[in-house]
């Protein structure tokens, strides 16, 4: 099986770590590129709330803090000798990561679960299960791993 490019959609959280470990075999394995995606949700203006610089010193925050995880991602599959774009885009999680797959001709998407559970799926949706169900390419998804919870006696 041959894929030039997996997309791998991070959020920085948790799981993030899982995703780099499942990304970096895959990618080692298929000989593919890795590109590193982060989205950023846009901030709703509240005209009139915060003067332009306080907005803009936020947003330039936010941009410096994304590009500094990002460029520590990739060096993590730099050190494993793997092929590394990072991308940091602003707009609507989903939409964005669905056309950032087809713009770089990805040919699977890597992510993250929280794991929060079927309620709050419910509730509030999940950018996994979305991309799972909008997806056009193969879709790995990676569970948050967690400390198995002792029991009572």
């Amino acid at each position: 099986m041959k894929l030039d490019v997996l997309l791998v959609p991070v959020d920085f959280s948790d799981v993030t770590q899982s995703v780099y470990e499942a990304a970096a075999d895959l990618a080692g394995r298929l000989g593919s590129k890795v590109v590193l995606l982060k989205v950023t949700e846009p901030e709703i203006d509240y005209v009139g709330m915060a003067p332009p610089q306080a907005m803009m010193s936020a947003d330039e925050t936010m941009t410096k803090a994304a590009e500094s995880a990002l460029t520590a991602g990739a060096e993590y599959f730099v050190k494993r000798s793997l092929q590394v774009e990072t991308l940091h885009l602003v707009g609507p999680v989903l939409t964005t990561i669905l056309d950032e797959t087809n713009r770089s001709g990805a040919g699977m998407i890597v992510l993250g679960s929280h794991g929060h559970g079927a309620i709050y799926s419910l509730l509030v949706g999940s950018i996994a299960e979305g991309v799972i169900r909008h997806s056009s390419v193969p879709v790995l998804v990676v569970p948050v791993l967690r400390a198995p919870q002792k029991t009572a006696p």
